[in-house]
């Protein structure tokens, strides 16, 4: 099954405080935070809810990327490593990082980048992906990445996601009823994903078109 990430051009624009009112927000995060304030060096996000796990990963970076240096990156494959002697950030997001698993030069790569980023003191938050459930067949790796703080991100309830999405129009000024809101819940796919890249293209319509977001609307942009 192909991986369903977040497209990188939302990474900008997706903040904690759209998931601050959710049920598990202040654990996740309180968690994320004593990690980072504290002597570990490693972590990975776990869990079965991947968009809203890449959603809180992205939003944390953006979060942090405010007062340290961080970098981020989004492993597809082999090549998208980078040797961690060139990288000056003290913070690093690795995003699908157990892509590499299954390929011995990517295993060896990131064994490689875990070494040299703790030898730097640096600090690596891992996200894994759930379409990549193998583990690696190197042993060492196997090892570095068992003594890795594991936080696990919860199922998103129905409820959850509402709130999400509900938080993500407030914080960016955009305007939809209550119906129309649970029109798009009831009606359309309930990826956090999907939900967010319908959003975007509804307020870019209505600005084209200068119309507000009603229910009529909604029904054009689902069937384009």
């Amino acid at each position: 099954m192909k991986q369903q990430s977040l497209n990188l051009k939302f990474q900008d624009y997706i903040y904690l405080q759209d998931m601050q009112t959710c049920s598990f927000f202040e654990e996740i995060l309180t968690r994320c935070k004593n990690f980072i304030d504290g002597n570990g060096h490693s972590m990975i996000l776990m869990g079965k809810e991947d968009m809203a796990k890449s959603f809180f990963f992205y939003a944390l970076y953006n979060h942090l990327k405010q007062n340290n240096n961080c970098y981020f990156k989004s492993i597809k494959q082999d090549s998208d490593f980078l040797s961690c002697e060139d990288l000056k950030e003290d913070i690093i997001f690795l995003d699908s990082y157990n892509t590499s698993y299954g390929s011995k030069n990517g295993e060896i790569l990131l064994f490689k980048f875990f070494n040299e980023s703790k030898l730097k003191k640096s600090k690596i938050l891992f996200n894994n992906s759930i379409y990549h459930e193998q583990k690696p067949n190197l042993k060492d790796l196997e090892s570095r990445m068992s003594s890795s703080l594991l936080i696990n991100f919860p199922l998103l309830s129905d409820e959850d996601k509402k709130i999400i999405i509900i938080n993500f129009l407030k914080n960016r000024g955009l305007i939809l009823t209550d119906q129309s809101i649970e029109f798009i819940l009831n009606r359309y796919s309930r990826s956090l994903n999907n939900l967010i890249e319908l959003y975007i293209k509804l307020d870019k319509i209505s600005l084209e078109e200068k119309k507000n977001i009603t229910i009529p609307l909604i029904k054009k942009t689902i069937s384009l």
